[in-house]
């Protein structure tokens, strides 16, 4: 049924990380993982006040620990790299956006997930929006 599961990324929770893997496995599916962040919104922000260069560096800094941060969180499991996503935008559109890049069939995000209240006080608008099953981890 599920071929394709995209876990949107917890990335302060490895267990629910290893329920996706597991759920995934039991689904004989292949997961992926996307974390969805606004770092371009902060060089925006950044180049007003300090200009492109510095802006720039801010931000690639806060990506390359991102980066490193996700690396040491999925270091011991059976997650290929190439299936590890960062994208930018707020977290309901630019996980569908993946989602939808990715042609999964199933958006799985664990209820421990800091934008998951924003999320569930939206879920109407992300339901209407949105071609793909949608499953909360608790």
């Amino acid at each position: 049924m599920y071929k394709k599961v995209l876990y949107a990324l917890d990335i302060d929770s490895k267990p629910y990380l290893l329920k996706a893997i597991a759920l995934a496995d039991q689904l004989n599916a292949e997961l992926f993982v996307g974390y969805a962040t606004n770092l371009d919104e902060q060089l925006f922000s950044d180049d007003a006040y300090l200009g492109n260069t510095v802006g720039d560096d801010i931000v690639n800094t806060e990506k390359a620990e991102l980066e490193s941060k996700i690396q040491a969180l999925i270091t011991d499991t059976t997650i290929n790299r190439d299936h590890v996503y960062i994208v930018n935008g707020p977290v309901g559109m630019a996980i569908e956006r993946l989602a939808t890049n990715l042609s999964v069939d199933l958006v799985v995000m664990a209820n421990s997930h800091h934008y998951f209240s924003f999320l569930s006080k939206n879920a109407l608008l992300i339901k209407l929006a949105t071609h793909h099953d949608f499953l909360s981890l608790s």
